[in-house]
C-alpha cells in the first residue's frame, strides 16, 4: 500500500507549516500560506498540501484514479471524519471533498509520530499558496481532447457508477474520467422528452450540452459555463425506447 504521512503545526491563522514523508528517504517540508485567516489553519493546511502532494507533486509518481491502495497517515483526527462525512467543521468540508470524490476509499489512520520526518535543518521548507479556488472545490477539473476542461462532481460519478450496466468499476472515478478522454466524443441531439425533463430540473437557459460517442450509449450532460468550463451534471444510458 502507498502510504503518504503529514504532520501540520499552526505558525498564524493564514500559515501553518506541514511535514510529509512517503517511505524513510522521500520527505519534505511545506509553509502553506492561505489567502484567508482561519483558526483551523493547521486542518486546512494539512488537507491543501495532501492535495497538492497527490496531484501537483505526485509524490507517487503518479496520478491517484481512487483511493484503492493508498493510505494517508495524518496528524488531525478531523481529516478522518471529514472523509467519512461525520465532522461538524464545516469550513473544512470543500478542502476535503477529494477524500469523498477522487480518493474515495483511501485508507486513513491518525498518529503525531514524527519519526523520519525532515527538519528545517536538513530541508528548506518549500512555500505553497494555499489558494481557497484551487483547494476548496467539490470537483476535480479534466482537460478532455473533445470538451475542453470538465468540471468532474462527485454527483456525476455517483450517477455513473449507479448507472453503468457493464459491471460496477473498482475506480469509478478514473473509470469515468477514462470515457470522458475519448476524443471522438460528440455534441448530440437528446430528443424532445429529455429536454423537457432536463429543462424543468436545471432550467432552459440554453447552455446545457449532451455528449456521447457513436458506438457507446453513454450520454453526458454538460453545463457551459460562461468561462468556457463545463460542469459535468450528470451521466446516463440512452435507452431504445
Amino acid at each position: 500500500m502507498m502510504t503518504l504521512n503529514t504532520l501540520s503545526e499552526k505558525r498564524t491563522d493564514s500559515e501553518a507549516r506541514v511535514f510529509w514523508r512517503t517511505g524513510t528517504t522521500k520527505k519534505g517540508i511545506l509553509d502553506v500560506k492561505l489567502d484567508f485567516e482561519h483558526e483551523d489553519a493547521a486542518l486546512i493546511a494539512e488537507l491543501i498540501a495532501l492535495q497538492y502532494l497527490l496531484f501537483e507533486k505526485k509524490v507517487f509518481n503518479r496520478e491517484p484514479g481512487s483511493g484503492n491502495g493508498y493510505k494517508l497517515v495524518v496528524s488531525k483526527g478531523a481529516i478522518k471524519k471529514l472523509a467519512l462525512g461525520k465532522s461538524n467543521k464545516k469550513h473544512a468540508i470543500k478542502f476535503a471533498a477529494f477524500l469523498t470524490n477522487r480518493m474515495k476509499g483511501v485508507a486513513i489512520e491518525v498518529s503525531q509520530s514524527r519519526d523520519l520526518m525532515a527538519t528545517p535543518e536538513e530541508q528548506t521548507p518549500v512555500v505553497l499558496h494555499g489558494k481557497r479556488e484551487v483547494y476548496a472545490r467539490t470537483f476535480d477539473p479534466v482537460e478532455t481532447p473533445a470538451m475542453g476542461t470538465i468540471l468532474v462532481t462527485q454527483h456525476a460519478v455517483d450517477r455513473y457508477q449507479e448507472r453503468i450496466t457493464s459491471g460496477d468499476p473498482k475506480k469509478p472515478w478514473a473509470s469515468l474520467v477514462g470515457r470522458l478522454m475519448h476524443p471522438e466524443l460528440r455534441k448530440i441531439d437528446p430528443g424532445k422528452r429529455v429536454l423537457a425533463h432536463k429543462a424543468r430540473k436545471y432550467g432552459d437557459d440554453n447552455k446545457t450540452e449532451y455528449w456521447s460517442h457513436p458506438t457507446s450509449s453513454f450520454v453526458y450532460q454538460v453545463l457551459r459555463e460562461s468561462s468556457g468550463e463545463g460542469i459535468l451534471v450528470t451521466v446516463y444510458e440512452r435507452r431504445d425506447d
